[in-house]
């Protein structure tokens, strides 16, 4: 985390979006979405940073997937540090079939 910033180093928040999307496509995987199906990130919306996060911090992450049509998917995550709201977020995926 060098250079994020220096003397001040904090988790950068393109990092817990991307921690809470891999919990989500954990999420559309555990509930049945096909095994030849590759999830695509198709928005982040109402992106919130609340807190910072710093080296050492165990961050907890919970995410719901709250709709789906089709192959979208919808889904909510909140990433905290004890008590502490770092990042919320609605975010959306598209599965897409593999191709051959």
């Amino acid at each position: 985390m060098q250079g994020h910033f220096p003397g001040n180093p904090v988790v950068p928040g393109v990092i817990l979006c991307e921690m809470l999307a891999q919990s989500c496509c954990v999420l559309l995987a555990q509930g049945g979405a096909p095994r030849d199906a590759t999830p695509y990130y198709t928005s982040l919306d109402k992106v919130r940073f609340k807190h910072p996060v710093r080296l050492g911090d165990t961050v907890e992450l919970t995410c719901e997937v709250t709709r789906s049509r089709g192959m979208f998917h919808f889904a909510h995550g909140v990433a905290k540090v004890g008590q502490d709201v770092c990042c919320v977020a609605d975010m959306s995926f598209a599965l897409v079939p593999k191709k051959d």
